[in-house]
């Protein structure tokens, strides 16, 4: 499968659902993500703020659990993230980032929960084209901190795609269906959907 072309496809499907859609599925994904013992067990988790149909993460800003960073965003530059002392400010690309708080330096987050627009079961990702998580992790050692967890709509899972040479896999993806990661393919549960 062509990544420009899966990225036009899944793009519009994900821009087409409706609000009372993404809020179903966004508390179907958090409340996935808030029982697994690496999340529960995290000190600093690296999250997002939603736009145009991503998966909202913010239930999780209101639970007892890991300090959340969020990224902060310059054009051609890797992510910075920082843990707000205040709230959110309009950011680039329509996104809401920290305007004061203290700077984690990503390699030092013990998971990022990262939007994306496609991911192949083989925990490769396609986001919006950027390279911004790609930049930010190229230099992350594998099977080490931080774990990079894609958090999607079960219809942007698909069978495999071609990667980049510069794309940096995931180490799970969480659904609205469930969880897959490399060698796994756990998206449908065998006894039936939450």
């Amino acid at each position: 499968m062509d990544p420009a072309e899966t990225r036009q496809r899944l793009l519009a499907l994900r821009r087409a659902l409706n609000s009372t859609q993404v809020a179903a599925t966004s508390t179907l994904v958090a409340g996935r993500i808030s029982c697994l013992p690496a999340y529960r067990q995290a000190a600093v988790v690296g999250t997002y703020h939603s736009i145009r149909g991503e998966i909202d993460l913010s239930a999780l800003e209101n639970q007892t659990g890991p300090q959340l960073a969020f990224p902060l965003t310059t054009p051609g530059e890797p992510l910075r993230f920082m843990i707000p002392s205040g709230p959110l400010a309009d950011g680039p690309f329509g996104t809401k980032e920290p305007a004061t708080g203290q700077e984690v330096d990503p390699l030092d987050l013990d998971l990022v929960l990262m939007p994306l627009v496609a991911a192949d079961l083989q925990g490769n990702r396609i986001g919006h084209g950027a390279g911004f998580y790609d930049r930010t992790f190229a230099n992350r050692q594998a099977g080490k901190p931080p774990f990079l967890w894609g958090v999607a709509h079960s219809f942007q899972v698909v069978d495999t795609f071609t990667p980049q040479p510069w794309d940096v896999p995931l180490d799970l993806i969480i659904t609205d269906t469930g969880l897959a990661g490399p060698g796994m393919n756990h998206l449908e549960s065998p006894i039936g959907k939450d």
